[in-house]
């Protein structure tokens, strides 16, 4: 942290002993940071101090025998009712009075944000501030029935005549009634009025008010022993003087913060029953904990009352085998097909009243789980199996326990010796798959050397995988059926005709356990057996507290294993802060060396807090991430409350961890079944380090076949506090992987042995390979220029063809069309027939063909401009609904169309050729008025001008005559198609009118480029009887058609590289050019409202440009292509393998989490001012993975919720300077859950079978 930065800074020190007498004494505000009136100290110490004052008064009373004790309880108990609710009452009184007749309070705008103005004493706002109301009106009555309860109990609980024969000491006596009057007033207090800041705090917000009850909770739990004491008065004697000594320093721990909320305690406790009496493992979520906890308990009481010790056995077993599996799945699947059976289908449907079907993503879904193989779903395959075992876990507990009597001495011994081998090897085989041994000491010869050479690492993987394969054999099917076997000739009930309940408990917790923890249940039974070797063959007599159950002694050894266990990593989570706190020279503080100092001479103390928190299965606390350490109070194993996975920081980065989710179930299935990974067991923590990414594991569950894991996605800011610690894990899993020499030496040592990450296994996992190219030099080249320029008409002339003929495709027949759909279709499509929205009008039209029909119509919005220039008569636009009466297209030409301009290679005869309007078709559309063809234009807002109706009809010669200062081009009536397969390739009509000048866009059709067009044809495979070369060759000739595309698509080109650009050159726009149409800014035009209003064309021409940036730049830099067959191909890969566009799009999320192979962004960096080209490529990418320390990252989220929650050390300054290299504290402080956290994604249970 530095030596000059302080752990507090000044704000918010005053801050912290503002609040902390506020903790000590359950709430008064004593100190605050501005002056107020004197009756509000009198107020909070009068309400403070009144259950005091009125207990002492009975007390004096029941002691001169004036009233007797139990009237006395009851009376006093009413009181502290009566006051509870008189307080609040007049509170809730006093504040709905000012609510609504208060007058307008001046306030101070320079006062502090915690100022109140206080008015009188009996005021609103002194209300408000020392009574504020409960958020729930029922609170009033539960708070004061509580209060009731705890004062009558507290009362006779302090009584001296009650304390006297309990110590037989009058010191005793007076030190704990008076300490004891002071606990039971501020354990009172925030029943009357509100909670106090609580350093042990669980939930952010606390929404069902129940912090007030936490105090009270400690001093019930002290008084009801009393008052068990009192009908067990031998029995309970010791706990009960222990109690009220712990009662007298009740107020210390709520200081410290070692006593748990209610919520926290009891999830808490269901836990630890769970797992140390039931020999369950730690759930998921609070919701799973309750169920399997209820479950649990039910199956140890039913196990009770069982007859005979081998029914409880055979009982025991089975259940144990059963619920060490994971039930959540098939629960998972039988919730859903209950809401699968209940969903009602909609009455909006055409079939309602049909059964329903599933829903199709579900469906995939579970395809692609049975498709990964056994244990993703529960099935058929695992309904079977899981039958068999459950016969053959029946038959072998009922026959080893049915001959357990007559069963010779060396077949026990024999088993407990086969399990201690097996314990030996499956270790032995475990620890050949990880990097390090020897607790990660020494570097694992067998490991391979090196992952840069791909080849050989797959061959020495491979080989270890066989040796994993060997110990998942032994830990999954052999030691659990060898221990069975053992258990059940040793563990036989041979006493009581009605076993006694301890004995039942040890059955359910012993047969559940080598199933639930098989390699944590090895080493118990181990012990025990050798245990047994001692005690029964041998001369060894058990200590007098050791219990004669072999159950019970697994349940002891168990609880030692755990306590051991915990104590090893916090002692050395200790050993590491202590040591870098003066090693690490940006940690070192003037107050280091003192501590350390301090520390050695306290070990004796240390130990004791670390031992004790073992024993408590809480978390020891790093006060300020010093060498201070606190205990923290027990919670939870997954630490947090709430769903997992509910929260996240979620950002454009979120999407790939999302993706990685899917890939990483499979590696992490075989890398836990081959061992690699290490003893994975509940509150074990993994970090993945791949690329610039890092990933966080955490293991939520496990049991037989399963583990549970929930993934949460890192950011990686740009930030020293991120670059410090990244690069070290960086460091470390080079010098794990890599060696200069390529070959690590037979003894090689961690380097990095004292560090909170050991490197386990890197595993290649398919996701998103990212790599970023700097273009300087390419996008500002002019000849990239050039050809980005000449490609974007190739991908132009690509992309519409292929998007028109795959639309003809589409088409619905004329039999099949239904007016009301294509109405509700209209916007949605693009397009829609114009044959069908005539059909709407319910007229008959004279059937005439036309082989120049347009097939779709959208109505878009034109610019004021172009519509000012557009003054088409009416009979010119009826005339040209003469080709929208007819499906199919007539190969024979009409002698009414007008010559069109022909298109040759040179395209030189176009240039100041117009397109004519062509003159009405007689008998097009004769049927139908001029009014009913303004309903129909109406209908398509066209937006046709005002017509004066009495003016003359002009002719269609007289039309042309009339000058204009801009001719626009009009394809809706186009020639003839001489090709009777030109209509699978015609353009829509809303492609057809262009709004731009003939002359301005007759020099660019030079540029169209004929032999590529008529080559693209020939590689759309139109279906027809002929050959496709002769389909290619009679479609490239029509010329009406050439004229059609040649002229939309050089509109096209010259509004994006032309028109907005003020006479320079798209070369000459350069690079800035490139990127900003790229990123779909197109220059500004008259012209440009035409393209960017047509949302369709407007896609089009973006995917067309970034196709053709792209395509240039491989060109560039792979060689140009040869032909127009490899530009065919790098389309064709295109279209199919990659995404292109922004990485700020939705569409580029869409794309990833399709699994799209490859994606390409070009992004402009501002600071560095550099174009960059950024490519996702999906390829297996070896990811690092890392085991944490626990209870280093327990220690630090534990430490991290008493510094935000309590200190509200939120300071920026401090996050830049909490970057530690060894324990990595900001990582983990980012793993945290929100609002702790920040990680930009989090993931539900994963459920992972590792089979």
């Amino acid at each position: 942290m530095g030596q000059e930065v302080p752990l507090l800074n000044e704000y918010k020190r005053d801050f912290f002993w503002k609040r902390f007498p506020q903790t000590l004494l359950g709430g008064p505000k004593l100190k605050l940071g501005f002056s107020a009136p004197a009756y509000v100290y009198i107020n909070q110490l009068t309400l403070f101090l009144l259950p005091w004052l009125l207990g002492g008064l009975f007390t004096i009373v029941v002691e001169l025998d004036v009233l007797q004790a139990y009237i006395a309880y009851y009376v006093y108990g009413a009181c502290m009712v009566m006051y509870v609710l008189a307080a609040q009452l007049i509170s809730l009184i006093i504040q709905r009075r000012a609510d609504t007749v208060a007058a307008f309070q001046a306030t101070n705008v320079l006062a502090e944000e915690d100022e109140v103005e206080f008015d009188s004493c009996c005021g609103y706002e002194t209300f408000q501030y020392v009574v504020p109301l409960k958020r729930w009106k029922i609170n009033i009555l539960l708070h004061g029935l509580v209060s009731g309860l705890m004062g009558g109990l507290g009362f006779w609980y302090l009584l001296p005549s009650v304390l006297n024969p309990l110590f037989n000491n009058i010191g005793a006596t007076v030190m704990i009634y008076t300490f004891g009057w002071l606990t039971l007033c501020i354990a009172q207090y925030p029943l009357s009025t509100g909670s106090p800041p609580e350093p042990a705090s669980f939930r952010a917000i606390d929404n069902l008010e129940l912090l007030p009850l936490l105090r009270p909770c400690y001093v019930l739990i002290c008084l009801l022993v009393h008052l068990a004491w009192t009908f067990s008065p031998s029995s309970l004697l010791l706990t009960n003087q222990i109690l009220h000594v712990v009662f007298i320093f009740l107020p210390v721990l709520w200081c410290l913060g070692i006593l748990p909320p209610l919520d926290a305690l009891v999830l808490w406790l269901m836990e630890q029953t769970l797992v140390h009496f039931l020999g369950g493992s730690p759930m998921a979520g609070d919701l799973r904990s309750f169920l399997m906890f209820v479950t649990s308990v039910i199956i140890a009481v039913i196990a009770y009352f069982l007859p005979t010790s081998l029914a409880i056995i055979v009982f025991s077993a089975c259940f144990g085998y059963i619920l060490s599996l994971d039930l959540s799945i098939l629960a998972n699947q039988v919730i859903a097909f209950i809401k699968q059976c209940v969903k009602k289908p909609t009455n909006h449907s055409p079939s309602h009243k049909k059964k329903s079907s599933p829903d199709p993503a579900a469906d995939e879904t579970d395809d692609k789980l049975k498709a990964m193989g056994l244990g993703w779903m529960f099935g058929w395959r695992e309904l079977l199996i899981n039958t068999c075992m459950v016969l053959v876990v029946g038959a072998i507990s009922g026959v080893c326990t049915h001959f357990s009597s007559s069963a010779p001495s060396s077949v026990v011994r024999g088993l407990g010796y086969a399990i201690i081998g097996l314990m030996v090897i499956v270790k032995i085989l475990g620890e050949c798959q990880k990097v390090f041994v020897f607790w990660g000491l020494l570097r694992n010869k067998l490991y391979p050397d090196s992952i840069s050479s791909t080849q050989k690492y797959s061959k020495r993987k491979r080989q270890l995988h066989r040796l994993g394969f060997i110990k998942r054999f032994l830990l999954d099917l052999v030691c659990p059926f060898v221990m069975e076997a053992y258990l059940g000739l040793i563990v036989a009930y041979a006493g009581l005709t009605l076993p006694s309940f301890w004995f039942a408990v040890g059955a359910v917790y012993s047969f559940r356990r080598i199933w639930q923890h098989t390699s944590s249940s090895l080493l118990d039974v181990s012990i025990l057996h050798i245990l047994l070797e001692l005690s029964v063959y041998g001369s060894t007599t058990y200590v007098s507290w050791w219990p004669t159950d072999y159950g019970l002694q697994l349940i002891f050894i168990g609880l030692l294993h755990s306590w051991i266990s915990q104590s090893l990593h916090k002692v050395y989570c200790y050993l590491t802060i202590l040591i870098t706190s003066y090693t690490i020279e940006k940690q070192r503080r003037k107050s280091s060396l003192p501590l350390i100092i301090i520390s050695i001479l306290l070990f004796p103390i240390v130990i004791a807090t670390i031992m004790a928190s073992s024993m408590l299965s809480a978390p020891i606390l790093p006060l300020f991430t010093l060498p201070i350490m606190l205990i923290g109070f027990p919670r939870p194993l997954r630490l947090w409350p709430g769903a997992v996975g509910a929260a996240a920081n979620v950002c454009a980065d979120t999407v790939y961890y999302k993706q990685l989710e899917k890939s990483l179930r499979g590696v992490i299935r075989r890398a836990v079944a081959a061992g690699s990974l290490g003893e994975l067991r509940p509150g074990s923590f993994l970090l993945l380090r791949f690329q610039d990414r890092m990933a966080w594991l955490q293991v939520l569950e496990c049991g037989y076949g399963f583990i549970t894991i929930s993934l949460k996605g890192m950011e990686l800011q740009e930030t020293s506090c991120h670059t410090v610690e990244a690069a070290r894990l960086d460091d470390i899993f080079e010098a794990a992987f890599t060696h200069p020499k390529e070959k690590f030496p037979v003894c090689s040592l961690n380097q990095f042995p004292m560090h909170t990450l050991t490197p386990v296994d890197a595993q290649p996992v398919d996701t998103y390979s990212d790599a970023r190219n700097v273009l300087t030099g390419i996008i500002d080249s002019p000849d990239t220029l050039e050809l980005v320029d000449s490609c974007f008409i190739k991908t132009l002339v690509w992309l519409l063809m292929r998007h028109n003929c795959a639309k003809r495709k589409d088409l619905p027949t004329p039999s099949s069309t239904n007016s009301g759909s294509n109405i509700g279709n209209f916007k949605e499509s693009g397009s829609v027939s114009s044959r069908t929205r005539l059909v709407q009008t319910k007229r008959v039209v004279s059937v005439s063909e036309d082989s120049g029909r347009a097939e779709s119509i959208e109505s878009k919005p034109m610019s004021s401009q172009v519509k000012k220039q557009q003054q088409p008569k009416r009979k010119s636009l009826v005339g040209s609904w003469h080709s929208l009466d007819s499906w199919d297209d007539d190969p024979l030409e009409l002698d009414v169309m007008n010559s069109k301009p022909k298109l040759n290679s040179s395209a030189k005869k176009n240039e100041g050729q117009v397109l004519k309007e062509p003159a009405g078709l007689p008998g097009a559309i004769s049927d139908i008025s001029d009014d009913e063809v303004d309903d129909i234009l109406n209908e398509f807002e066209f937006g046709l001008p005002a017509v004066d109706i009495h003016a003359p009809k002009k002719t269609a010669a007289a039309t042309k005559n009339i000058p204009f200062t801009q001719r626009t081009i009009n394809l809706n009536a186009s020639a003839q198609f001489s090709s009777p397969h030109s209509s699978k390739l015609s353009l829509p009509l809303k492609w057809r009118e262009i709004p731009i000048d003939q002359n301005l866009l007759a020099p660019l059709l030079q540029k169209f480029p004929l032999d590529w067009y008529k080559h693209v044809i020939a590689q759309l495979g139109i279906e027809s009887s002929k050959s496709p070369e002769d389909i290619a060759a009679e479609i490239g000739s029509d010329e009406a058609l050439t004229t059609m595309y040649a002229n939309l698509v050089m509109a096209c080109y010259g509004i994006v590289n032309v028109f907005g650009l003020d006479g320079m050159s798209a070369v000459g726009a350069g690079a800035s050019h490139v990127y900003k149409v790229y990123s779909g800014d197109i220059p500004w035009s008259m012209n440009q409202e035409w393209l960017t209003s047509d949302e369709e064309l407007h896609v089009i021409v973006l995917q067309a440009y970034r196709f053709a940036f792209k395509l240039a730049y491989d060109q560039t830099v792979l060689g140009e292509a040869s032909d127009l067959d490899e530009i065919v191909e790098y389309l064709q890969e295109y279209e199919s393998d990659w995404y292109m566009g922004r990485d700020t799009d939705v569409a580029w999320s869409e794309a990833v989490e399709s699994n799209k192979p490859r994606l390409f962004s070009l992004i402009y960096d501002t600071n560095e001012n550099t174009y960059n080209g950024r490519v996702l490529s999906r390829q297996p990418v070896v990811v690092h993975i890392g085991q944490l320390n626990s209870e280093m990252v327990r220690s630090l989220w534990s430490s991290l919720s008493l510094e935000l929650f309590y200190f509200t050390n939120d300071d920026e300054e401090r996050y830049s300077i909490q970057a530690h290299p060894v324990i990595l504290r900001n990582l983990t402080v980012q793993a945290a859950d929100p609002p702790l956290g920040y990680p930009i994604y989090a993931s539900k249970p994963i459920s992972i079978p590792t089979w």
